[in-house]
């Protein structure tokens, strides 16, 4: 049964105006009819068999993780240190955000509690050995976010290299604003690093600076406990912690998404002034596409477990 998140009036308090569809809630069991749509998809049950999901909260970090150390903006502390932080914090004075660790790296203990990976986030080629591991330096695979009531994501942006995203509230409730990608015009993409927007302070924004955000059609969508937000590739989004809350968020890179990848590696090396390296990356990347596919129609790169990433 197919239900409607809350989707908000003609314009918001910002001036911006809000998408007329709902943002559909779904069991996982409804997955392969809607994921191929490209659209936001809320899963009401994709983390019930993760070990975490029966017990993520504060009170769990703090006895069980509390003693390892993090860096948070270039100071380090425990993590049971952080999260009092977080928990004294105000909506006015809401502590740093977003605090995010990559779970393979820095956590490495929380594996086990999510695992298995959903099934309907597979496949994923980013493992795929065929593929020069050096391309996803910027991409944290897998990772734990904290953050204080007030909390707010620091811009607007969609996940590098057109990859899909994967968020997942384990404790609390978060909002995103999401745009689609035929929005970008409106959103003003930073020509150095177009996935995200230059707008800054897109929370309140200036309009008078940035006057196209105005026509820009934004949704809303407010994620509790135990509920999955699968946003798929060029989806602009960001995020504000409406309570304390614990997120797991993670990408994915298959079939459907495979040419804007591609796109986007090859832009990057031509920024960087590699155009002969672009060109040759790019024609060994989109040969690859096709055998990645016939590996996957026999069941390849749909494993299971995080792996080292």
């Amino acid at each position: 049964m197919l239900t409607e998140s809350s989707v908000f009036g003609e314009r918001d308090d910002q001036g911006t105006r809000d998408a007329s569809v709902g943002i559909a809630r779904v069991s996982v069991a409804d997955a392969a009819a809607l994921l191929p749509l490209r659209t936001p998809v809320v899963f009401t049950d994709a983390s019930d068999a993760w070990p975490l999901h029966r017990y993520a909260t504060p009170e769990y970090f703090r006895r069980v993780h509390g003693m390892h150390r993090v860096r948070v903006h270039g100071q380090e502390c425990t993590l049971a240190a952080l999260i009092e932080r977080l928990e004294r914090a105000t909506p006015d004075d809401p502590g740093p955000y977003p605090c995010k660790f990559e779970i393979a790296k820095a956590l490495r203990g929380l594996l086990p509690e999510v695992t298995p990976r959903f099934a309907c986030s597979l496949p994923d080629r980013q493992g795929n050995p065929l593929i020069p591991q050096r391309l996803f330096g910027a991409v944290n695979n897998l990772e734990i976010f904290f953050g204080a009531a007030g909390g707010r994501f620091p811009y607007l942006h969609y996940d590098v290299m057109h990859l899909h995203a994967w968020i997942v509230p384990l404790y609390g409730a978060k909002e995103f604003t999401l745009y689609a990608p035929d929005q970008a015009a409106f959103l003003y993409p930073d020509p150095d690093v177009p996935w995200q927007s230059s707008v800054r302070n897109h929370h309140d924004p200036d309009f008078v600076r940035y006057p196209l955000l105005r026509n820009a059609r934004a949704q809303r969508v407010v994620l509790h406990a135990g509920e999955t937000l699968f946003l798929p590739a060029g989806w602009w989004h960001t995020a504000r912690s409406l309570t304390f809350t614990i997120s797991v968020a993670f990408d994915q890179l298959g079939a459907d998404n495979w040419s804007a990848f591609v796109a986007d590696v090859v832009a990057e090396l031509n920024r960087n002034g590699a155009p002969a390296k672009a060109r040759l990356l790019g024609m060994y990347l989109r040969a690859l596409g096709p055998l990645l596919r016939a590996c996957e129609f026999l069941g390849g790169n749909r494993s299971s477990y995080w792996g080292r990433r």
